[in-house]
């Protein structure tokens, strides 16, 4: 599992005689500083490094900590470099996605009317056309619903080729997920 841990931070050691040779940058946890030290050199090459890629700063037993974009996340199942940050990026993207729907929804309740345009009519019959008038997925011709197929809340277009029609129960099923 790839988890944040928020109370990590680097910081910057007051000079002393054997710091000058193992470097003056450590990692904080609260009043506890780790062992490594690194000199500004690495540290500055890291800095400018985890902005676009993650960096590994330690490898212990089963566990390893990345710094990407200013955050540390230890990881216990042994993902690259590539496979961390693909998880961390989809990770951001969701939450980008849940704050826009949030904020459509508080838009929409504070207008008293729905955040989302009605689909216009002509586009409309254009899909019940289409699909005959029943379900893509169970053939039902009962509660019949328009679903985008790549969500609106994933950047989907109300149009013909992505609405399509489906039954309620396998709208519901289907959720905003692709």
């Amino acid at each position: 599992m790839l988890r944040e841990d928020k109370r990590l931070e680097m910081v910057r050691l007051s000079p002393t005689l054997p710091r000058l040779f193992t470097g003056r940058w450590a990692l904080q946890t609260g009043q506890r500083v780790h062992p490594e030290r690194w000199k500004d050199t690495l540290i500055e090459h890291w800095r400018t490094e985890q902005r676009e890629q993650p960096v590994q700063l330690r490898a212990e037993a089963r566990q390893t900590l990345w710094w990407f974009r200013d955050r540390f996340y230890w990881d216990d199942d042994g993902h690259s470099a590539g496979d961390v940050m693909a998880l961390l990026l989809q990770r951001a993207r969701r939450e980008e996605r849940r704050l826009k729907s949030a904020h459509a929804l508080m838009r929409g309740e504070a207008n008293g009317t729905p955040s989302r345009a009605p689909i216009p009519s002509k586009l409309a019959r254009s899909v019940v056309e289409r699909d005959g008038q029943r379900c893509l997925e169970c053939g039902s011709s009962e509660v019949l619903q328009f679903d985008h197929i790549i969500p609106v809340a994933l950047g989907g277009a109300t149009s013909l080729e992505n609405l399509q029609i489906l039954c309620g129960d396998c709208n519901r099923s289907k959720s905003d997920t692709l």
